[in-house]
């Protein structure tokens, strides 16, 4: 289960890079961003599909070889089943196929988070 690097300079090259299961469900999640958080910012941030709200960083979508992380910057402000993690801030859901999105769940976390960015000062 050797390392493969998905990271890329634009969202093109990442998503060339992905089988097209992964790429079906990388889009799947950027739709659920784009519908929930209209005025958010996709860009590249370390080689990842990253979220801004506001300027501040908010979510990202990273690929494994085996799944997708869908990340929170602020997520251990968040209360979810799905989120995993233990660090300082930040959250992921592990998602191996588009059937693994929970989209419902997925919005209210984006909602809750943009909330908890919008309210952040720096």
């Amino acid at each position: 289960m050797g390392w493969i690097n998905f990271k890329g300079k634009s969202i093109e090259e990442i998503l060339k890079k992905f089988d097209p299961e992964k790429k079906a469900t990388a889009n799947k999640l950027r739709t659920i961003v784009k519908k929930t958080l209209p005025d958010a910012e996709e860009t590249i941030k370390w080689g990842n599909i990253t979220y801004l709200y506001n300027g501040k960083n908010l979510c990202w979508i990273c690929a494994y070889q085996n799944h997708l992380d869908f990340g929170f910057f602020q997520g251990a402000k968040l209360k979810s089943p799905l989120l995993e993690g233990t660090g300082k801030g930040l959250r992921h859901i592990k998602i191996r196929t588009k059937e693994d999105i929970n989209e419902k769940e997925i919005g209210r976390l984006l909602r809750e988070t943009a909330g908890l960015s919008a309210n952040e000062t720096i």
